[in-house]
């Protein structure tokens, strides 16, 4: 049996594995290609790559960094990161391979969600990934954005969803800030990113409707890294044509 590891993560065989299929049959077949299935093996879509390019000079602060020069956007890591986060993501890069003209403004969280922000300098717009998507568009419900791009926004359609993660401090606390209750309160350029194996893709899209996005990219991928990297590029590209 032909599998391989690398970075983590196991390969197997195609023509072994749809050989190993003939013989368990459809049920086999129809569960690798369910949206769990496809998540297991790995079948969502490529991973994106940094630029190699010089990257956008990073200012370390108290509160977190400053990524190149120009009108600030803020930037929203996911949950459990830091300024440092971005860093790892490759987002100077990113950043600087974009045509810069923007500072990101990468502010460090915790594993509590984004809520009851408190900005260290003004922003004219905002991006984020995960649990910094949810903030993002909190924010917009908030205060005027010229763009707010979020990629795989970590959303819960109930309470019960968002009391799994333990993330919120009370039921009413997320009521507050959910998304999805205000999306009448945002009036930004919205852009929103979310692979179609992400367990967050179906909230993504109702919110991605009901804000009417400009962009709307639900192509495969999955809640991780590689699919963040992939899209990231069109991301600041939206944020760049809105400034």
């Amino acid at each position: 049996m032909s599998v391989a590891v690398f970075n983590g993560v196991v390969t197997i065989n195609r023509r072994l594995l749809l050989g190993g299929f003939g013989v368990l049959g459809a049920g086999a077949v129809a569960g690798a290609l369910s949206v769990p299935g496809r998540r297991v093996l790995g079948w969502t879509g490529p991973d994106g790559v940094v630029p190699s390019v010089d990257p956008a000079p990073v200012s370390w602060q108290p509160w977190g960094a400053v990524i190149g020069s120009g009108p600030a956007v803020l930037a929203l890591h996911g949950r459990g990161g830091s300024a440092q986060w971005w860093i790892d993501m490759g987002l100077p890069r990113f950043l600087a391979a974009s045509g810069g003209g923007f500072s990101m403004v990468a502010v460090n969280g915790s594993e509590k969600y984004w809520v009851d922000l408190e900005l260290p300098s003004p922003v004219v717009a905002a991006l984020g990934i995960s649990m910094g998507g949810f903030g993002v568009l909190d924010l917009a419900t908030r205060q005027p954005l010229k763009a707010v791009a979020a990629i795989s926004p970590a959303l819960f359609p109930s309470w019960e969803d968002a009391d799994r993660i333990k993330g919120f401090a009370s039921r009413d606390v997320w009521e507050a800030h959910e998304p999805l209750r205000h999306t009448e309160a945002i009036s930004a350029p919205v852009g929103v990113w979310c692979g179609r194996e992400d367990p967050f893709h179906d909230p993504a899209v109702d919110l991605a409707t009901a804000v009417n996005a400009q962009v709307r990219s639900f192509d495969h991928g999955a809640h991780d890294g590689g699919y963040w990297q992939r899209v990231l590029p069109e991301a600041l590209t939206f944020i760049r044509s809105r400034l």
